[in-house]
């Protein structure tokens, strides 16, 4: 091999390096990660415990994998996993104010009816008279 050719195989060997690289250069996603972190917090002050604990659980899981895959240096598979969590987060506390806001729906039903049941009562009492 003369030195032209092994110069041209090394400018590819170096090449081929170098587009390897950037591939692998997705910058570890600490942001994403704490904002995952963040979601969780927020999804059980707003009652995910007991109001969405599937979602607030796979949303857990996603984020300790995500923080697995970071700390090996994946960091495309941790940015997609934290994504994931921060979603999961999201729809367990979702779940959780429409659970709170059907409570609150079947609280003001059944006041109404209650209110109903007393006007019927005194228009009975005052022989529906005004």
């Amino acid at each position: 091999m003369n030195i032209t050719s092994r110069a041209a195989a090394s400018m590819g060997a170096i090449t081929l390096l170098l587009l390897a690289g950037c591939a692998a250069s997705t910058p570890r996603p600490d942001s994403q990660l704490a904002s995952a972190e963040t979601s969780i917090e927020l999804a059980e002050e707003s009652g995910a415990r007991e109001y969405g604990p599937t979602a607030l659980e796979r949303a857990r899981t996603k984020l300790s994998l995500a923080q697995q895959a970071a700390d090996r240096d994946e960091n495309e598979t941790a940015l997609r996993l934290a994504s994931e969590a921060e979603l999961d987060a999201e729809l367990a506390a979702s779940q959780a104010d429409r659970y709170k806001a059907e409570e609150a729906l079947a609280e003001i039903n059944q006041s109404i009816q209650t209110l109903r049941e007393e006007i019927a009562r005194n228009a009975l009492n005052t022989g529906g008279q005004s």
